[in-house]
């Protein structure tokens, strides 16, 4: 079975891509103000069957720090990468590079759990 052809996107593609959270996702902010993510765990019959036994929880939490935090709120919808570097760079005081390569990371790991996409228009 082949791989669908994926689009190669450019870096200034993904600068200008809109971080969108996955609104399947149950979220909530906590008493501290940072986020609390409730993941749903996978169902398996062996998850099942602990559960039943030992009522383990359905759903795993996720806590963001203050940093994951500030990010998870600007990823709204509206703001594109390129501003979320801005305010970022703006707000702690570092430089750009550092900024960009740790958002974009992050970015990432939000991504492979489900739990943010990118809007990207390309420009045809």
């Amino acid at each position: 079975m082949a791989k669908k052809d994926v689009p190669k996107l450019t870096r200034r593609d993904v600068l200008e891509s809109i971080p969108i959270r996955n609104t399947q996702i149950e979220w909530e902010r906590a008493e501290k103000g940072e986020i609390r993510i409730n993941l749903p765990l996978k169902k398996t019959w062996w998850t099942k069957f602990l559960s039943t036994i030992l009522l383990a929880p359905k759903k795993k939490v996720l806590m963001l720090d203050e940093l994951g935090t500030k990010v998870w709120n600007m990823c709204d919808g509206n703001k594109k990468v390129e501003d979320i570097i801005q305010a970022l760079c703006r707000d702690l005081n570092m430089n750009r590079k550092e900024v960009e390569t740790s958002l974009l990371h992050y970015l990432r790991q939000l991504a492979a759990r489900g739990l943010v996409g990118l809007g990207i228009t390309k420009k045809v």
